[in-house]
């Protein structure tokens, strides 16, 4: 088991800032070498914090970030173990000027989140009950390019698909219970709005 696997968000964040430091851009390619072939939870995860990062304004950035994931947690809803990504959105990259600044803000964020999630009821997040949060996320995926242009739901929509990220990353059937609880405080606001 990777660490990644076993939820070490801290250890993902260490690994870009390496990286970074040693002057590469912060990729969807490069996030997929270090979380590995198979880790679709740190792939759908590490874009998605990047809605929730001050980099969320980067114009172009939440349609970005909408495709990929789509793409991922499309193959994830398909069952399928080890994922595909098209080279021209792995080669997509951040500015440079925005990589510190990115790393800066999740290493706080890591901690909290190492501090909390972990292994448990790992039936929540196995088997069709993955597929199904997997098929939500695709859901948010294409509708984050529209949300590009309303200020602040894209962090939202980055919430959404980082917490699902995370809990299957890290094994978590409790963080499971709260994406679902996050998706309908989203889906009644939502409906608050329209109604």
């Amino acid at each position: 088991m990777t660490d990644t696997e076993e939820g070490a968000l801290g250890k993902l964040v260490g690994k870009v800032e390496q990286r970074v430091e040693d002057g590469q851009c912060i990729s969807v390619g490069m996030i997929r070498e270090v979380a590995g072939q198979r880790a679709a939870g740190p792939m759908l995860m590490f874009p998605a914090l990047v809605m929730m990062s001050p980099a969320s304004i980067i114009p172009g950035v939440p349609t970005l970030v909408g495709i990929s994931t789509v793409l991922i947690a499309g193959q994830i809803a398909l069952g399928r173990e080890q994922l595909w990504l098209p080279k021209w959105l792995s080669r997509r990259r951040l500015p440079d000027k925005y990589g510190d600044k990115l790393v800066k803000f999740l290493k706080p964020v890591s901690e909290k989140v190492d501090a909390v999630a972990k292994p448990r009821w790992q039936g929540l997040i196995d088997g069709p009950l993955r597929r199904v949060g997997a098929g939500l996320c695709v859901l948010v995926g294409m509708i984050m390019p529209v949300l590009e242009v309303i200020p602040f739901t894209s962090t939202w929509a980055g919430a959404i698909v980082a917490t699902y990220g995370l809990a299957i990353t890290a094994r978590d059937g409790l963080l499971a219970v709260v994406w679902i609880g996050l998706v309908a405080a989203v889906l009644c606001v939502a409906g608050l709005v329209l109604a």
